[in-house]
């Protein structure tokens, strides 16, 4: 797992701090699909390590029939 990414802690984009290490930048990861498609991915990503499944958003329903996405929200460091 890359090192730039920021987990637990992060204070919300209101409350963020310029950090001394460098500059962050908010990145969103959509999952779109039916969803109990949605929910195996983050399921699986869990497992990997990548997320836990309560950082990801509820379900958020879309415009087409039986599809649903979930956002995931990251904060990493941009090198110069």
């Amino acid at each position: 797992m890359p090192k730039t990414f920021l987990y637990a802690g992060v204070p919300s984009e209101d409350e963020a701090v310029p950090s001394a290490g460098g500059d962050r930048d908010k990145v969103s990861i959509l999952v779109i699909g039916r969803p109990t498609a949605v929910n195996r991915v983050i399921l699986e990503m869990s497992h990997l390590g990548f997320s836990d499944s309560i950082e990801w958003s509820k379900s958020i329903p879309t415009d087409r029939h039986q599809e649903a996405m979930r956002v995931l929200t990251r904060y990493v460091f941009v090198d110069s």
